[in-house]
């Protein structure tokens, strides 16, 4: 195979790097108290084991900042240095190079007095005003910077990334959306320019020579009014002489919808940032420009550098979703690489500030390979519903050896996740089921489908535990009826693929369910309307996924009506009751699909367990939830798994190959 470019050294600063693919800035969740833990270290090294070029920390404050409290690593004292030298030894002990992105918060800060900005703002993400900062509290951050950058190198990291990215205090003095001063530090370009000049002039004397020192340049506001690619440009090339690698990135933390849109989940297509790198690298000379954005794959991080649109690749949820990514991708294996589907509940989980967590991946925030459990050798599972949780149960069991047979009612996989994957918005869950199909079917995993598991069928193949992972039917609608309105679950629309007509969708949970089944149903022509008796549609889903879910809404003209229920039918009308008082309203339907959630049905774990038989419950069986928690369900099952203390008895006939 010929040798690609994403394989190549490259030359940042006063290193080489053995790679163009990285791992840029982001917040793994895993520090405790502004310091490194044993867990932020093993998700590095993970990383570094696996050829990441080099990794960045996420944004780490060099003052106090409550927006980065809890799970982010702190910069502000000594008590950091310490934490950096480990981080650094377990990095570089892989072959790898770390880097610590420093930053201010400024005017996305969430709280306190200093919610400093280059000119007062509001933040919509927040609700705080940010008021300018003075020349005096601006000299004090220019020495918070040098010694947050000399900590850094007495901690024997690689270097420094500076943020001027996201609307932080450094890129609010580079947008004209935000910086309206009329001193030394506002204006004009050149002025615009000069404060964020002067902190990296300040870094780059505190580093000295031995260590890089790189940008992440925020180089689309992705608002009107805000800095636009090619004066980011214009910034890049200012800057060049001074730093020695550029991070390009996009959006603004202090507008709620760019800031989604920055780390945009499914159906954003992959590389989807690639002309804005290619536009900023283009005034760029003498330092090597890096790119990120939903790169999922190498092969496309080997186009972006091919074709010239940057020259290196930074990779995150890709490589959150399975950090084996690389060697596996280099060894041909791309197929066994575990998808990144763009759920985002990796960026949700921050947001709330709480430690990393993946849907497909519960294994992102201990960084510890199932494989290295004790064998399970000669023991039988059967696992019942091939849903996420059985789906998952069933891989990691016989990933530990076990011999394993997954049955489930319907005729294909996936549970309900297939049933989301059915909607516009979230067909790229598909991957991920597939992925699953692929990696059961290469461990000889013995799967029936279209099979009702009673006891006696379980039984039949001689288990030695029983997972019980059938999910919770959709509670059924009820409410006074004169039948003029056909009243469907979503179970029902689901399986019936369709419907017809007027279709009003009514979600009494308020997480994402009932807008992908309104997307789901507009899609197959239906005059789809989201009701919801929530404060609003999406009222419990993260910010992440709900910005863009009611973008999608809207770009597809599907109407939504907010903090009403259903309470009867008559006359081929739906009467919907305000929840908060008010005049009732009529809407005409063909159709009603109600979502409540799940029910399960637990009769079949306590006749196992009725015969003898170890049964677990996990998953929606165990308390419905989300796909989330059904594959950390799993997780905890198969890691508690025991191999059976005597020899296994005679394979029954029925299981036999």
């Amino acid at each position: 195979m010929a040798r690609r470019h994403v394989d190549e050294p490259i030359d940042v600063g006063p290193f080489t790097l053995r790679g163009r693919v990285y791992l840029p800035a982001h917040q793994p969740g895993l520090a405790a108290g502004g310091q490194v833990t044993d867990q932020y270290i093993a998700y590095h090294r993970q990383r570094a084991r696996a050829g990441a070029a080099m990794q960045v920390t996420g944004a780490t404050p060099v003052a106090p900042s409550a927006e980065w409290a809890d799970i982010c690593l702190w910069n502000i004292d000594e008590s950091i240095v310490p934490g950096y030298q480990r981080l650094a030894a377990a990095v570089h002990e892989e072959g790898g190079r770390m880097i610590a992105q420093l930053a201010h918060p400024g005017p996305t800060e969430v709280e306190g007095v200093e919610v400093l900005g280059a000119s007062r703002d509001f933040s919509e993400v927040s609700r705080q005003v940010a008021v300018a900062a003075t020349t005096a509290q601006l000299d004090r951050i220019v020495d918070e910077y040098t010694r947050a950058a000399d900590r850094c190198r007495r901690g024997e990291l690689d270097g420094v990334e500076i943020s001027m990215a996201h609307g932080l205090l450094l890129a609010a003095f580079l947008s004209p959306l935000t910086n309206h001063r009329d001193d030394e530090y506002g204006g004009d370009f050149a002025r615009r320019l000069a404060y964020p000049l002067r902190v990296l002039d300040a870094v780059r004397q505190a580093l000295g020579p031995e260590q890089a020192l790189g940008v992440r340049l925020g180089a689309d506001d992705l608002v009107p009014g805000g800095l636009r690619p090619d004066e980011a440009g214009r910034v890049a090339a200012a800057i060049e002489d001074r730093i020695d690698y550029l991070s390009v990135m996009v959006g603004n933390n202090n507008r709620l919808e760019s800031r989604t849109r920055h780390w945009p989940p499914t159906p954003a297509r992959p590389g989807l940032f690639r002309s804005v790198v290619r536009t900023v690298r283009n005034h760029v000379n003498a330092v090597p420009v890096a790119g990120v954005g939903r790169i999922l794959t190498l092969d496309l991080a080997e186009d972006m550098i091919a074709s010239g649109d940057a020259d290196m690749v930074g990779m995150v949820r890709a490589q959150i979703a399975d950090p084996a990514l690389l060697p596996m991708s280099r060894s041909g294996r791309e197929s066994d690489v575990r998808p990144c589907v763009g759920a985002n509940v990796c960026v949700n989980s921050l947001m709330l500030r709480r430690p990393l967590t993946c849907m497909i991946n519960p294994d992102v925030a201990t960084s510890v390979d199932d494989t290295e459990a004790d064998p399970l050798d000669g023991m039988r599972v059967v696992v019942v519903g091939g849903g996420p949780a059985g789906l998952e149960a069933a891989r990691r069991a016989a990933r530990r050896g076990a011999w394993v047979a997954l049955l489930e009612r319907r005729t294909v996989l996936g549970g309900r996740m297939a049933q989301w994957g059915q909607a516009p918005s979230r067909q790229e869950f598909s991957k991920w089921i597939r992925w699953q199909q692929q990696q059961l079917r290469g461990m000889d995993v013995d799967i029936h489908l279209g099979v009702t598991a009673d006891a006696a069928r379980v039984l039949s193949f001689g288990p030695d535990v029983v997972v019980v992972a059938t999910g919770a039917p959709a509670v059924p609608v009820d409410l006074p009826t004169d039948g003029s309105v056909e009243v469907l679950s979503a179970d029902a629309v689901f399986a019936r693929g369709a419907a017809s007509g007027r279709v009003i969708v009514h979600d009494a949970v308020g997480d994402l369910d009932g807008a992908l089944i309104a997307d789901f149903l507009d899609a197959s022509r239906c005059d789809a309307v989201l009701t919801t008796s929530r404060i609003h549609v999406g009222e419990g889903e993260g910010t992440n996924t709900l910005v863009p879910m009611l973008r999608h809404l809207a770009d597809r003209d599907i109407p939504t009506i907010e903090r009403v229920r259903p309470v009867g039918i008559d006359d081929g009308r739906v009467r919907l009751e305000g929840v908060f008082g008010g005049p009732d309203q009529w809407i005409r339907a063909d159709v009603l699909v109600g979502w409540a959630g799940g029910d399960p049905d637990t009769s079949l774990i306590g006749e196992l367990r009725a015969a003898g038989v170890e049964a677990l419950a996990i998953g929606d069986q165990l308390r419905p939830r989300r796909v989330t928690d059904a594959t950390a369900d799993a997780k905890r099952m198969a890691d508690n798994l025991r191999p059976p203390t005597t020899p296994p008895g005679p394979q029954p006939e029925e299981s036999r190959a």
